[in-house]
């Protein structure tokens, strides 16, 4: 009977123990993003590559180059700032990487987090889009061709009949 209460009580401090001590536990858990549903709620919301990436203590200041913007006043260049690693729900993009982010706007800095990281052709459908590179007009190259060509002969040919008169 003494070692069964032993036991239970070596068990009840070694609980205590392991409940008492603390460890850092990080992770960032969010809902994916629905644009119908947040777009409505951003301040701001863009198509942009990465064109630079500081750390600054606890953050990432972002610099992106804007291809599109969906929603706020936001020019062709913006920093965005959001916390320094993934654990803490920060962003995680590298320079010349293109995302979609949804933005919110705080004390005069645009923010923007893991949880609002769009990709770019989810913007593109909600707003039927066409996001693939246009084709080649064959026509105006040949046509383009033609007419270089045709003014290189007739160039030709005048210095020829220029030269003839000297």
């Amino acid at each position: 009977m003494r070692a069964i209460v032993a036991a239970c009580a070596s068990a009840a401090v070694a609980a205590v123990v392991a409940l008492a001590v603390p460890a850092d536990a990080f992770a960032c858990s969010c809902l994916r993003v629905d644009l119908i549903r947040d777009l409505p709620r951003a301040d701001g919301a863009f198509i942009g590559t990465v064109l630079e990436r500081k750390v600054e203590r606890q953050n990432t200041v972002y610099l992106f180059r804007v291809e599109q913007v969906y929603k706020g006043d936001i020019e062709n260049r913006i920093e965005v700032v959001s916390a320094a690693n993934s654990a803490a729900c920060g962003l995680e993009l590298q320079v010349d990487e293109r995302t979609g982010l949804l933005l919110t706007r705080m004390g005069g800095q645009w923010r923007s987090s893991l949880c609002s990281q769009v990709d770019p052709s989810a913007f593109l459908a909600l707003t039927n889009v066409d996001d693939s590179t246009p084709p080649i007009n064959w026509g105006g190259i040949v046509v383009g061709v033609l007419v270089l060509g045709a003014g290189t002969f007739f160039l030709i040919r005048k210095l020829r009949s220029y030269r003839a008169l000297r």
